[in-house]
């Protein structure tokens, strides 16, 4: 079974369709006549539920690529893995710079002079989630979980690093030196340096375009097609009646 080839061909039905039914939405098209294979139709009966059959169709569609995504397809790939790490620990050295400053001046003061110098000269670490992941492969095997059901806590956990060079015997040391911190950021920091993530990963890896841009594409589109159907039939006699009401116009 060829599920690759079948997965691209209901994201590019979707794709098509959904632009499709966005673009009669925006232009204002007259459904009530169109063109089939050069023949010219026009409706006469239960025209007010064009706009709804257009957003069945595109449901049914939208339904037929959910059910074609490989698996684990809506997770984070390889290439957003990488980026969600490289992200975590900018934003982790970011906000705990002052921290790790104090941390490595107390290092050094635990083993040197007051009268020597030292200072800090790069900020950086590493995600250590993926390898508390390959511990506990190599202690589980097979029974080990996938990255993404791993806790929160233990996805985004981190050793951040601060380097610092320091001057002895008058002259500034040629090799700095690096010491950890692990840090763990709770929700509030995790959840916007994901969604900032999914933001960049748009633009520099296929995951977003993939998977998640036809589902948005077609549940948009679908969503339109509802409140044109609702408009017609609904907003644009219910409303005004109402309005009517309330002002005491009616009886």
């Amino acid at each position: 079974m060829d599920d690759e080839g079948d997965f691209k061909k209901a994201r590019g039905f979707l794709l098509t369709y959904s632009a499709l039914v966005l673009a009669l939405w925006y232009f204002g098209a007259d459904l009530t006549q169109f063109k089939l294979m050069g023949n010219e139709i026009k409706l006469h009966q239960r025209t007010e539920s064009v706009w709804l059959v257009l957003a069945a169709l595109n449901a049914y569609f939208w339904f037929r690529l959910y059910q074609h995504i490989p698996r684990n397809g809506l997770y984070f790939d390889e290439s957003m893995n990488n980026l969600y790490d490289t992200t975590l620990v900018w934003f982790g050295s970011k906000i705990r710079r002052r921290e790790l400053a104090q941390f490595a001046k107390v290092t050094f003061a635990s083993s040197h002079t007051a009268s020597e110098k030292m200072k800090v000269t790069w900020y950086g670490g590493r995600a250590t989630g993926r390898d508390t992941l390959e511990e506990e492969r190599r202690h589980n095997g097979p029974e080990t979980p996938e990255l993404h059901q791993l806790s929160r806590g233990q996805r985004t956990a981190m050793n951040l690093r601060v380097g610092y060079k320091y001057m002895e015997k008058g002259e500034w040391s040629l090799f700095p030196t690096y010491i950890s911190l692990p840090y763990e950021p709770n929700a509030a920091v995790t959840w916007p340096v994901k969604a900032l993530t999914i933001v960049i990963g748009a633009f520099v890896t296929p995951w977003f375009t993939n998977y998640i841009a036809p589902l948005l594409l077609g549940g948009i589109s679908t969503g339109f097609a509802l409140w044109k159907w609702c408009d017609m039939n609904f907003f644009t006699t219910t409303l005004p009646h109402l309005a009517q009401s309330c002002a005491g116009l009616t009886n």
